[in-house]
């Protein structure tokens, strides 16, 4: 009988799910944000201190050292309800420009995970919060609770054209997975490109929901266990609020150091 032999296991990979656990896979993309309220700051950051944090290969380039900051969160009745609080400094590489994904904390697993191990993201789980006060919007990353790593306050102003927004290039980001083997060298070492794009709704009139306010970008706790403080605003540039879709669909790889 078959329970006194040796059998072989029958999960085969055609059996698998675009992501582990193999049988129940935490996600398949593209991963669909929809109805999201997204809040964009721009500010300028120190320059050596972003210098510091680039990967090889990455430039900055001349002037100041403009940095963008954005929170995201979605409806519990949306299709992916999630809140996350990015930290991205404008770069170049190979003469293309970029944001660089340095600072990326969400609030649950599929974000977490398909961050990681899909584009390369090295997101961490955070406590969010999000507050309203009239046209008034308050938002919080902590790590660990009540250490406020990141927080923004915006100021919700006149609605504004597409054309006004300043322009939002792709992410770059460094995907690291290491070796299960002690000693080895890196398993994954790649610059990818996260081209994920905000598609602003509309409302009833017609007019894409874009609005430009007044916003600061604070980090209050200069912890060196997650030295975020190091990218804080030396001045704020500007702040917007888009309300609308956004599919993290598939990515390219720029450049494979294992290639």
């Amino acid at each position: 009988m078959a329970e006194n032999q040796n059998t072989p296991g029958r999960m085969t990979p055609d059996r698998y799910g675009f992501s582990g656990p193999a049988a129940s896979p935490l996600y398949e993309p593209p991963l669909q944000l929809k109805r999201a309220t997204h809040l964009l700051f721009r500010y300028e950051a120190d320059r050596e201190a972003t210098l510091d944090i680039l990967p090889h290969g990455v430039s900055l380039p001349p002037g100041p050292a403009i940095t963008q900051a954005l929170v995201q969160f979605a409806d519990s009745n949306d299709t992916m309800p999630y809140v996350g609080t990015y930290i991205f400094p404008l770069c170049e590489f190979e003469g293309k420009p970029f944001a660089f994904e340095h600072f990326l904390m969400v609030n649950n697993d599929v974000a977490l995970a398909s961050g990681r191990e899909f584009w390369g993201d090295s997101k961490k789980i955070c406590h969010s919060e999000i507050r309203f006060e009239a046209n008034e919007i308050f938002t919080t990353c902590e790590r660990p609770r009540g250490m406020p790593l990141v927080a923004t306050h915006f100021r919700t102003g006149q609605q504004i054209g597409a054309e006004e927004l300043p322009e939002i290039p792709s992410g770059l980001c460094l995907k690291m997975i290491p070796s299960a083997e002690e000693g080895k060298s890196l398993e994954v070492h790649q610059y990818v490109e996260d081209a994920a794009e905000v598609v602003p709704i509309t409302d009833a009139s017609g007019r894409m929901e874009i609005y430009r306010g007044e916003g600061s970008v604070m980090m209050p706790y200069p912890t060196d266990v997650w030295p975020i403080h190091r990218l804080k605003p030396i001045r704020m540039i500007d702040a917007y609020l888009i309300r609308g879709d956004m599919d993290f669909g598939f990515g390219r790889i720029l450049k494979d150091f294992n290639g």
